[in-house]
Parts: structure tokens; C-alpha cells; sequence
């Protein structure tokens, strides 16, 4: 299953990469809402960095990885998540449209690597256009917050 959202965020590039690459600032959300993570290596996250934790998924507790896959400075950002059987891979990509004008395109595709895991994403296609219209509502969110903070500053 995937998804794409496509949005052009009124922001230089450089803002909107800082905000896309604050991996950090995700990883503190993480901890909010699903409790202990750990990272290795520990300091600052970068390319190959991987978070270990347990989150809810489909109503299950899971153990979940998520690797920082491949970190391009300026244009690209790729995660990598695994859990029972499902790979989830996130890819963010950005192009400078002008001095202050930056497309925003996040793709999300999950696949199924084993029989609970395509029942799982099976149920998921029949809300389909519900999980759509959310995620799409989650990155036009991202992208307002990244507006509002160039506005600031």
C-alpha cells in the first residue's frame, strides 16, 4: 500500500530541510506517544542511525525498527521501518521551486512479508481512502508549521 502528498511550502529550502532533518524533534514525538525508544549509535542521529522501541500497530503492541536509511543534504531523507513482517519505507524529497518557495513530496509504502502481515495491510486497503485523506492532512500540517515558523523568522 502507498501513499504520496505533495505540498509547496512558502519556506526556503534550508528551512524546510532543517525541519525535515530534525530527526530529534521526531524521535522526541515518538517517545510521547509510545513511551521508550532507544538509539544506536547514541549521539546525534544521522545516515545508518537505528531507533528500537515498541509501539502500538493495528491494536497490537510490536517491536518496531526504524533506520535512517539514506540522508542527501538539501534534497532527500529515506527511513526504513520494519515490524512482525511488514517493511514500511518513507521516502521525503524536496526541490527548490524558488527563493522562497519549496515542493515537499512524502511517499510512504508498506509491504507485507508475511501472511499476518497482508491480512493486517488488507484490512488497511478497505479504509483506503480514509488513511489517505489523513496522512495527507498530517503532512499539509507539517508543511503549515514549517510556514509558520519562516513567517517568524
Amino acid at each position: 500500500m502507498k501513499f504520496v502528498a505533495v505540498e509547496d511550502v512558502a519556506a526556503p529550502i534550508a528551512l524546510v530541510w532543517s525541519h525535515v532533518a530534525d530527526l530529534e524533534a521526531f524521535e522526541d514525538r515518538a517517545r510521547a506517544r509510545i513511551g521508550a525508544i532507544q538509539r544506536r549509535p547514541p549521539g546525534p542521529p544521522a545516515q545508518g542511525t537505528v531507533w528500537f522501541g515498541k509501539a502500538d500497530v493495528m491494536g497490537k503492541k510490536r517491536d518496531v525498527t526504524v533506520t535512517a536509511a539514506t540522508i542527501e543534504t538539501w534534497s532527500r531523507l529515506t527511513a526504513e521501518a520494519a515490524t512482525d513482517g511488514m517493511q514500511v519505507n518513507i521516502d521525503v524529497d524536496l526541490a527548490e521551486l524558488g527563493p522562497r518557495l519549496t515542493r515537499l513530496t512524502v511517499t510512504t509504502e508498506a509491504r507485507a512479508r508475511s501472511l499476518a502481515a497482508r491480512l493486517m495491510l488488507q484490512s488497511a486497503k478497505l479504509a483506503r481512502k480514509t488513511l489517505a485523506k489523513r496522512y495527507k492532512g498530517r503532512i499539509s500540517d507539517f508543511a503549515a508549521r514549517i510556514e509558520k515558523s519562516a513567517a517568524k523568522g
